[in-house]
């Protein structure tokens, strides 16, 4: 018997993949949830990517779930620090999302505005451009570093989704390997034991490679890639981690 996949490496992902549609989910976006409540009795599984740091990541992680027959939502910053989002590269990211049958998001930072009304009619203006941009309807929002501001409270116009709403933490299970730590979740058995028939499965591409490294060594990579320090680019939240026991 062949050793099981390492953390963190396209893999292992390959693997959940597998699971969740052996185990009856489908792989569904945002745009299918109705405000009734009154969605679907399948299984259903809506994976999110946020593009926080490095576009390069993008590319051969929405190619492997489509050899696997997965589709998912990657959401993307239109004022990162990290990337440009009038590149050639940010164009090229997205429309081979697209033509991959992936689907298109948002990524905001809401971090430093303070009223809720002004972060939605914000998020209403990027999502419009960024699908007139790219010819397709942009539904999901994600907001930037959540547990800096609250987010759960604001509704978004039109047929946004906000996709820290109240129902994504009750009737949607939700499961994220923020800074490569899934807080307790394993999610092999998440899928396995069908604890709710909707889940939200939030993956950043920049953590998961061919083989495993740890975050400091991405980070470090990541700065130099960037031409920054690396004090420049680590949070506190990475620093905490990295410097936990094991």
């Amino acid at each position: 018997m062949s050793a099981p996949p390492e953390e963190f490496t396209w893999a292992l992902y390959a693997e959940y993949l597998d699971l969740a549609a052996s185990e009856g989910y489908r792989f569904a976006g945002f745009q299918e949830l109705r405000d009734d409540g009154e969605d679907h009795d399948e299984a259903i599984i809506h994976v999110r990517h946020d593009v926080d740091f490095a576009l390069r990541w993008v590319l051969p992680m929405a190619e492997l779930e489509s050899r696997h027959g997965a589709r998912s939502t990657y959401c993307l910053l239109l004022d990162s620090p990290y990337y440009s989002s009038a590149g050639a590269e940010f164009d090229e990211t997205v429309r081979g999302v697209l033509d991959l049958g992936h689907w298109l998001g948002l990524h905001f930072d809401a971090t430093a505005i303070a009223a809720d009304d002004e972060v939605a009619r914000r998020v209403g203006q990027a999502a419009a451009s960024l699908g007139e941009r790219f010819d397709t309807e942009v539904v999901a929002v994600s907001f930037h570093m959540p547990g800096r501001r609250s987010v759960s409270q604001i509704v978004l116009p039109g047929r946004l989704v906000n996709t820290y709403g109240p129902r994504f933490f009750t009737e949607i299970a939700y499961a994220s390997d923020s800074n490569m730590d899934w807080r307790g979740t394993d999610v092999a058995e998440l899928l396995r034991s069908h604890v709710a028939q909707r889940l939200q499965l939030l993956i950043h591409p920049v953590w998961w490679r061919a083989s495993y490294m740890p975050m400091l060594d991405k980070l470090k990579e990541l700065a130099r890639d960037l031409g920054i320090s690396l004090d420049e680019l680590m949070t506190a939240e990475q620093r905490a981690l990295i410097d936990s026991p094991a």
